[in-house]
């Protein structure tokens, strides 16, 4: 099985690449949280993998509040791999994982790390289309190699873009993730079609739809920026109308 986020589409192409090449099962981790699903049992060869962006060198929120009710029964050492894409580094958000599955006696057996096309845009531009393609098609050989070392079961550390000092670049830069988190930044304007988009796939529930237009009705979210990068009229952004960099959500992952 393969637990997965995304919000743009990177780490849901990954998955998707993955359990092709394994005929292992997709969990999507916006639909076990809302269903409260999180016991899961776990065949005797089975692979249990866990797909995921990393945010500020660390765990998306919500990936962290599902491991730590995560029950997986029937558990007696199998693979347990973790496959984490990002713009440059991963930092050590493998570390966070392994951390949290260690309290509950499971253990990691391999990591991967897949650069792809970084889409925080507060902080960074989207690249055009051919500059982002070119990203994709890098990351093509990387996910393929991932795939390969996934079927065999091959343990180890397999991540080439931990960062120079992993722990370090976590250490510094999570706690502002970790402690932030506000949706207060996001605005929407009169383009707003009422569509309803946004409100449907948020992952925490923070968006509902109030007089043809999303409000934020929690003071924190997961920051994954789903709303922003697939509202179909552009009309959802961070603090200011026409602030942000850009919009993306991967072209070859399923809508």
């Amino acid at each position: 099985m393969i637990f997965y986020f995304s919000a743009t589409g990177n780490s849901r192409y990954t998955a998707e690449r993955i359990a092709s090449a394994t005929d292992d099962r997709l969990i999507f981790l916006r639909d076990a949280v809302r269903s409260r699903s999180y016991r899961y049992d776990v065949g005797r060869e089975e692979r249990v993998g866990f797909v995921a962006p990393v945010y500020f060198q660390g765990l998306p929120s919500i990936l962290r509040f599902f491991l730590e009710k995560l029950e997986l029964t029937g558990y007696t050492g199998q693979y347990i791999y973790v496959v984490l894409t990002c713009g440059q580094w991963t930092g050590d958000a493998a570390g966070q994982l392994s951390a949290l599955l260690e309290k509950k006696g499971l253990s990691v057996s391999a990591q991967f790390g897949i650069p792809m096309v970084d889409n925080y845009v507060p902080a960074f531009s989207i690249p055009g289309e051919e500059e982002a393609l070119r990203i994709l098609d890098g990351a093509e050989e990387t996910i393929g190699e991932a795939c390969r070392a996934i079927r065999a079961k091959g343990a180890g550390d397999y991540n080439r873009c931990r960062g120079p000092v992993p722990a370090l670049q976590t250490a510094l830069m999570y706690p502002v993730y970790a402690h932030g988190r506000s949706t207060a930044p996001f605005v929407v304007t009169d383009h707003c079609i009422g569509c309803g988009l946004c409100q449907e796939i948020c992952p925490c529930g923070a968006i509902l739809i109030s007089g043809g237009k999303p409000a934020w009705v929690k003071p924190k979210c997961v920051r994954c920026l789903g709303c922003l990068h697939r509202c179909p009229a552009q009309a959802i952004h961070w603090k200011k109308p026409g602030e942000e960099q850009g919009r993306y959500y991967n072209p070859r992952a399923e809508a």
